[in-house]
């Protein structure tokens, strides 16, 4: 199926809407699974011994805690679905700067473009995320992610379905305003996916010598977020910590 015959898709037709949101769902959650269960098998199972040092949970997450965050990352997933069901409409009605030919731009900016939009996602985020500790009536949404504090690989998507939808609201409006290839947005999502799961796994996979000092520095890690998840008053970053450093919310 080409690029054209996937654009003219009839999403009037119900049964067409559906079943696309039923392959867009099935991606985002086979996603979220793989990744989630191949970096738990890695870092706690193959290489338990080696990062054993290196783990921050203080106790093993109850039972009722991952059976939270499993149905917390069913909503997600659905409310993910959605959002992917309308940027896809987007797309396909001209109204996003998504395109298809590499040579529409030059190849320098296809790495721009995804730094470009992880920083913009990064400044969002910050401040969606500071807002949501900052004012009651987004913090009472909020504090279902807060539950686990000591996190899992199951964390990264275990959000109230109002926070999933404030969360992934702001990817079709920074698709509609950066010229990104298909290429370049897979490799986005790929990297979302693997910055929540690192971040929320419960270990610090960074390494610790001191030629990483500059990217511990910039880039949020485990141990990062994980001060977030257990004192919830610093460290609102989702990439980066240029944010924090500048509004000295970083511990």
């Amino acid at each position: 199926m080409d690029i054209e015959t996937i654009r003219n898709i009839d999403l009037i037709d119900y049964k067409t809407l559906v079943f696309l949101y039923l392959i867009i769902f099935s991606i985002i959650l086979l996603r979220y699974v793989v990744f989630s269960y191949s970096y738990y098998y890695l870092f706690h199972v193959v290489l338990k011994k080696k990062y054993a040092d290196r783990v921050l949970l203080t106790k093993l997450p109850s039972s009722n805690q991952i059976k939270r965050e499993l149905w917390l990352s069913l909503y997600s997933t659905f409310i993910f679905g959605l959002i992917g069901v309308g940027l896809f409409a987007l797309w396909q009605n001209g109204y996003t700067m998504i395109y298809t030919n590499l040579s529409d731009f030059p190849l320098w900016y296809f790495p721009v473009s995804i730094v470009l939009f992880m920083v913009l996602h990064d400044t969002y985020y910050y401040w969606m995320h500071k807002w949501m500790h900052d004012f009651k009536w987004l913090r009472r949404f909020h504090l279902v992610h807060h539950k686990s504090i000591d996190t899992t690989v199951l964390t990264s998507f275990a959000f109230h379905p109002v926070e999933s939808f404030l969360q992934a609201i702001i990817l079709p409006i920074l698709f509609m305003l950066i010229p990104m290839h298909f290429i370049s947005i897979l490799i986005i999502l790929l990297l979302m996916t693997i910055s929540a799961i690192i971040n929320h796994a419960g270990v610090e996979i960074y390494p610790r010598s001191s030629h990483f000092n500059g990217f511990r520095k910039y880039v949020i890690g485990a141990t990062h977020h994980d001060v977030h998840h257990r004192h919830a008053k610093n460290n609102f970053g989702l990439y980066f910590t240029f944010w924090d450093r500048f509004m000295k919310t970083e511990f």
